[in-house]
């Protein structure tokens, strides 16, 4: 019985948010503070380079993930098109919304690695803030959509639908929430709270 349980708690979320939690207590408590980090002359000197070419890297990697995850709704929905005038309205219904939900998906694992750009990362002004917020509200957009066209008949459709919509925004929202209400980007953000556990020790090195 034990050996059927095992995997089924592998793959549960809050099982590892649990064990991390455990980690996070001992080690606040009977761990040793590392020593602050010392910046390397080599990333100083070459900040700019390495953040362009992150950048590079970041908006290809995204381009590349959204055009392999939608290019079959796409081309359901051009094949819904040229489908017999019988069965045209309802193999167009199906392909937009198989778009859609495509578009949840990639729409906030997408809005995760934008939100990791450089140019997010310092003088956050208002526009920057409104279009990462825009971002982030984009899963629970196409969600609506989604639900307005699929009309969900049974009420365990539209939870699941929410809980993907709600696990798609939650991936924009862990790194952009920061920047958006508060104004300060994930990273530091993030290192500050280390270092209030104990695992890091010094400034953020920006």
């Amino acid at each position: 019985m034990l050996s059927l349980t095992i995997p089924k708690i592998l793959f549960n979320a809050w099982f590892w948010i649990g064990v991390l939690a455990i980690i996070a207590t001992i080690h606040y408590f009977w761990g040793k503070t590392p020593p602050p980090p010392k910046p390397s002359k080599f990333f100083i000197k070459h900040k700019k380079t390495i953040n362009k070419v992150m950048d590079v890297c970041i908006i290809c990697f995204v381009l590349v993930y959204c055009l392999l995850l939608m290019s079959f709704p796409v081309r359901q929905i051009f094949g819904a098109l040229h489908a017999p005038q019988p069965i045209r309205a309802i193999d167009l219904h199906f392909a937009l919304a198989f778009f859609l939900m495509n578009l949840i998906i990639t729409s906030g694992f997408s809005g995760l690695f934008i939100g990791l750009l450089s140019v997010f990362q310092t003088n956050l002004t208002k526009l920057k803030r409104v279009t990462l917020l825009i971002i982030s509200l984009l899963p629970m957009v196409f969600t609506i959509l989604f639900l307005l066209i699929s009309h969900p008949e049974k009420l365990e459709d539209s939870w699941s639908t929410l809980k993907l919509s709600f696990t798609a925004s939650f991936q924009c929202w862990i790194i952009n929430g920061p920047a958006i209400i508060v104004g300060k980007h994930f990273l530091p953000v993030a290192w500050t709270i280390m270092r209030t556990l104990r695992w890091v020790s010094g400034d953020y090195p920006a």
